[in-house]
């Protein structure tokens, strides 16, 4: 029993550590939905490793969604659509990368 209570919190501490290389926090995982996670975790990459595929606006469209995510009072106000149009930017991006990839190969 002891090894099991042990292996729990070593699988929670990994967790929590991949949740926070990816810039969400326990609170934020327990109260934001899904999709919207998904979106976050897109925008934060996107801003960490690939800033210079982004086209004219799309930075600060990356950068607003962040700030309202994190905020509670304008996580409210974001619609699917704002969400889909990070997860496009996101897409656009990876076949970017792999157009890329394709070409050192």
């Amino acid at each position: 029993m002891q090894n099991l209570n042990k292996l729990h919190i070593k699988e929670e501490q990994t967790a929590n550590n991949w949740l926070k290389e990816n810039g969400i926090t326990n609170r934020l995982f327990n109260e934001v939905q899904v999709f919207q996670l998904q979106a976050y975790k897109t925008a934060t990459n996107i801003l960490k490793h690939n800033v210079e595929l982004l086209k004219n606006g799309e930075y600060e469209q990356l950068i607003s969604y962040c700030k309202a995510i994190l905020n509670s009072k304008q996580r409210n106000s974001i619609t699917k659509r704002n969400t889909y149009q990070i997860l496009n930017i996101g897409t656009r991006i990876n076949r970017q990368l792999f157009r890329q990839y394709r070409k050192i190969k």
